[in-house]
């Protein structure tokens, strides 16, 4: 029966390969305009987000994971804690692909597997999976070779790096502690802890009692205790460093223990780690992390500390060794960077150097790591241009100063280093067209800063969120790359470098091949101070120019809608697909709506709502058939509109809120505020606390506002959401309610804040509510077909 599934399902990739590399041509029927069944949407495969697309040494096999949304589990902080499973490896699993006969092989199943790495020399692939049985996530070998798997070692494995010593016979991995060595971390932590036990209880035992104790203390200033429980947890951090040796049958020696490890990298002469601490948040009320810099030598264990209280992006990964292993640089970056600039340090010494002096920004920079050549020069990114630091240098210097494009992502060869091509004169990066908005390849002239576009295909490449969205061969002459379109969902590629005739080698999702699907244009509009905004327009299925559709607006406050234009349902997967309502007569627009500091309620209508009489004007949208959805915070900028506006007969607000006092109270079990960062200095802005500026508070607070509001309204929100309190969707419908409002509450049991990687079962009831929400109220004059059934 094994032998018969495991056949199966080869049978079943081949054939699904054949249908990405003939394009379609084969197919018996050609598509359809017909409503995208809610199965087929939620049916789909995705590449992990934070799994790597990995060449194997030898240049002979790609590896890579793909998670099922059937299987896949929402997974709270609270099991990543206990498990490892990561959310992006829940319902994964790991894929290899032969380049020389581009057939696919699955090699997992039923199992949650992630991380796919090849070892140096190519023949071993290293990756973190569940497989045993144990819950637990743990570090699993195949060899290439033999075609054999084994666990590498029983440690459970808490971390997503998997780093490989140079002669492939190690790996560094990071692991739950073994050692207790935390009986005093709730006074460190401010976790909360059980009571003990007191005589005087009448009819319970004294070991019954489940009372959660939280203390803060009256400290000087004030800050002291806010760090120990601020808007995440640090100590979820803690773990040990190993290194697992493969030639001893996978013993396991510890370098480093009981430490907080946010990212590490393994130096290239595999002899040191350097690793980020996180060790506090540095301001209350804010979500920056300061980290202190260690590198730990493998062989002696002797760990030094580089630098100390640094900023960088909350995974801490923001730095990279330089190829010879004598310098480490890092680009400061985080909530509260406004300067973004470039330092490096010499290791032996531990001596800081500067290499840049920036001037302030006005918004956070979260500048991608550095990268290194091989003489001592840095290659980094900002404001979308490419800068060249050196050490011994103060002034950096701008390579490209065209603005011709903005540049998203460089391309590293190997670990740290730029790839660099042409004896050392041009590289290639992944940009936009900012008058097109497409991304798509470049060739930067490292001399002269002149971009040429070597291909640009109305794709984006960069909308599975991961570190590096392109990967390259050993020898250099092969890309890997992920690749979406509005109408098309992800699938891996590869080409030369020059992208001559580059060729899709995966199809995950073969179902969607029989529908057609909306097509998006970029449109722009004034707001009403008038700033030149754009958005993305998703036309309906069939549109025909002259007839007036119902209008969808996606909105989501901050967000800039140009960047959806080529995004596959140009929102999210899951029920957040907008291919959904676009097959089903829809338009929806994605609208740019930027904010300012203390104004984010009355902006977002200054926004938005000439962008919906942009579309009105334009012929395309119904003026009585228009709606508006928005999730988390954009769930905030639903309520903000429909308290200002009777524009809308319809609006969806998912685990959102409309009380930012209220947010900035909400706390979880173990004590973690979230909602007090967002407000102060995070995506709310408020700029301090409720007592500083409370007219600002409530005059941001849609709820105050809410006996203004005629809109029908749907509200959707997750049982366990930790970022949106479900007190806060509560607050908003007892309301409603109380003032006799159209309102419909659906709250869903064990659900977290994103409906996408909710169980499935939950996804296709949501999906289906939206579709008949939008249905009672926007009436489409053909009905809306829910899974084959007309409902008017």
């Amino acid at each position: 029966m094994e032998r018969r599934s495991v056949f199966m399902t080869t049978l079943l990739v081949v054939v699904l390969f054949i249908i990405c590399v003939t394009k379609g041509a084969t197919a018996a029927t050609p598509p359809k305009l017909a409503p995208l069944p809610v199965e087929a949407a939620l049916n789909m495969r995705y590449f992990s987000q934070y799994s790597p697309v990995s060449f194997s040494g030898d240049g002979e096999w790609l590896a890579y994971a793909v998670r099922e949304n059937t299987r896949n589990i929402d997974i709270s902080p609270e099991k990543f804690e206990s498990t490892g499973i990561p959310h992006y490896g829940s319902g994964a699993d790991i894929y290899v692909l032969n380049l020389k006969t581009r057939v696919p092989r699955k090699l997992t199943a039923t199992d949650d597997s992630w991380l796919p790495t090849w070892s140096p020399d190519g023949r071993l692939l290293a990756f973190l999976s569940d497989r045993d049985g144990s819950g637990q996530a743990r570090l699993w070998i195949w060899d290439a070779r033999r075609n054999q798997m084994w666990r590498a070692s029983q440690r459970n494995i808490r971390g997503a790096e998997i780093e490989w010593l140079p002669d492939s016979n190690g790996i560094v991995v990071s692991v739950a502690p073994v050692a207790p060595g935390t009986a005093d971390v709730e006074k460190e932590t401010n976790e909360p802890r059980r009571s003990e036990s007191s005589e005087g209880h009448l009819g319970h035992e004294a070991s019954s009692t489940s009372v959660r104790l939280y203390r803060a203390s009256a400290t000087p200033g004030g800050p002291s205790d806010y760090q120990r429980a601020g808007p995440w947890d640090l100590d979820r951090y803690r773990a040990d460093l190993v290194l697992i040796e493969l030639r001893r049958s996978g013993d396991s020696k510890v370098i480093d223990e009981g430490e907080k490890i946010a990212t590490f990298y393994l130096s290239p002469d595999g002899t040191r780690v350097a690793y980020a601490i996180p060790k506090r948040f540095e301001l209350p009320g804010s979500q920056q992390v300061v980290f202190d810099l260690r590198v730990v030598d493998l062989r002696t264990k002797r760990s030094r500390t580089l630098a100390s209280d640094i900023r960088l992006n909350p995974a801490g990964g923001g730095f990279r060794w330089s190829p010879d292993g004598l310098w480490i640089s890092y680009i400061a970056a985080g909530m509260e960077e406004k300067r973004a600039d470039c330092y490096a340090i010499e290791v032996a010494s531990g001596k800081l150097q500067k290499l840049t002096d920036f001037s302030p920004s006005s918004s956070s920079q979260w500048g991608s790591p550095p990268l290194w050549n091989g003489s001592g020069h840095i290659f980094f990114l900002r404001e979308g241009e490419l800068w060249e630091a050196a050490i011994g240098q103060s002034q950096a210097m701008r390579v490209t100063a065209t603005h011709t494009v903005h540049i998203k992502q460089m391309l590293d060869r190997r670990p740290n280093a730029l790839w660099i091509a042409n004896d050392g004169e041009s590289t290639i990066a992944l940009a936009r067209d900012p008058a097109t908005e497409h991304d798509g390849f470049y060739r930067i002239d490292l001399k002269t800063g002149s971009v040429s576009r070597l291909a640009e295909s109305g794709g984006c490449y960069t909308c599975v969120v991961r570190q590096s969205s392109i990967w390259i061969s050993p020898d250099g002459q092969t890309f890997a790359f992920l690749k979406e379109s509005a109408t098309a969902p992800t699938d891996l590629w590869i080409s030369a470098p020059d992208m001559s005739e580059p060729e899709c080698v995966t199809a995950l999702n073969p179902q969607l091949g029989g529908y057609i699907m909306g097509s998006t244009r970029l449109v722009q509009w004034l707001g009403d101070d008038g700033e030149e905004l754009k958005g993305t327009l998703l036309l309906p299925a069939g549109f025909k120019q002259g007839s007036r559709y119902p209008l969808v607006v996606w909105v989501y406050g901050g967000d800039s809608g140009a960047d959806h234009l080529d995004k596959f349902g140009v929102e999210s997967s899951g029920p957040f697909n907008m291919q959904l309502l676009a097959t089903r007569g829809y338009a929806v627009l994605m609208p740019s709506a930027p904010e300012t500091a203390g104004s984010l309620m009355f902006d977002t209508a200054k926004t938005v709502l000439p962008g919906v009489s942009k579309i009105v004007e334009m012929g395309i949208a119904d003026p009585d058939r228009i709606a508006v959805m928005g999730h988390s915070h954009g769930g905030y900028s639903v309520l903000s509109l429909i308290v200002q506006t009777q524009r809308f007969a319809a609006a969806v607000e998912i685990d959102g809120h409309g009380d930012l006092i209220g947010s900035y109270g909400e706390m979880d079990a173990a004590g973690s505020a979230y909602g007090t960062a967002i407000e102060e200095h995070g995506g709310d802005q408020m700029g301090g606390t409720p007592w500083q500026f409370r007219d600002r508070y409530i005059e941001n607070s849609p709820f105050f506002f809410l006996d203004r509001v005629s809109t029908p309204l749907l509200i959707v929100q997750g049982e366990s959401d930790r970022f949106v309190q479900p007190f806060l969707a509560d607050q908003v419908f007892v309301a409603l309610r109380r003032l006799s409002r159209e309102v419909e509450y659906a709250k869903y049991s064990g659900e977290g804040h994103d409906p996408s990687i909710w169980n499935y079962a939950d996804q296709v009831d949501l999906s289906d509510r939206i579709i008949e929400w939008l249905a009672r109220h926007l009436q489409p004059e053909s009905g809306v077909e829910i899974n084959g059934s007309q409902r008017k």
